[in-house]
């Protein structure tokens, strides 16, 4: 829900357009009727991946078969990860991998060679909700790897060679948002950054 609502914000503008998945569309045409509010302000022209826009190419990948409690449709690209290519001469990269179900041998292709990972930094570990009294599901249950524990992201970056990691998409009860907390000293010493809102990456 977090990541699609925004578009309603932008139906002030007279032209958008919106590039995703084939999925993604039927689910806002059809499940979640977004997109059937959002044409009543404006006009829409779809694109999907892959796309190239000036000089950047985008591609999505499929990260996670968990699908959105309002979708009663079957689909393999609800969500996705995105990677970001600059076709100039540099050449640079970005993933975005805002939420992460689990850490596959395709995930670990789809990332090599990239200049900056943005990765879901949701929860630090797999019971972080559970101990609270929040929720009965584990970071697991909602399609987030935790950052914690021997099957955890943390271990993973530490083993990437990537010039610029970063943690994204941090929820409000993660103990790396502060910067006092043991977590967060764990993250800063595998020089992981935490993301935060306004801020601007150079690549």
């Amino acid at each position: 829900m977090d990541h699609i609502v925004g578009l309603l914000s932008l139906r002030e503008q007279s032209k958008l357009h919106l590039v995703c998945t084939k999925g993604i569309r039927r689910l806002l045409t059809h499940d979640f009727p977004l997109l059937r509010v959002l044409e009543k302000y404006c006009s829409i022209k779809y694109s999907t991946f892959p796309f190239q826009t000036n000089s950047l190419a985008i591609s999505a990948f499929n990260v996670s078969e968990k699908k959105p409690h309002y979708a009663k449709m079957q689909s393999t690209d609800l969500v996705v990860g995105i990677k970001l290519t600059s076709t100039t001469k540099t050449k640079k990269t970005l993933v975005y991998l805002p939420c992460l179900a689990a850490i596959t041998d395709d995930v670990k292709q789809f990332v090599q060679g990239c200049d900056c990972l943005l990765v879901d930094g949701t929860f630090w570990s797999n019971q972080e909700m559970v101990s609270l009294g929040i929720t009965k599901r584990n970071a697991s249950d909602m399609g987030h790897v935790p950052i914690d524990g021997k099957n955890g992201s943390l271990v993973w970056l530490r083993s990437l060679d990537i010039p610029q990691k970063v943690y994204i998409h941090i929820n409000n009860t993660n103990p790396i948002l502060s910067k006092t907390s043991r977590e967060r000293k764990m993250v800063d010493e595998a020089s992981i950054e935490v993301g935060y809102d306004g801020m601007e990456i150079l690549i």
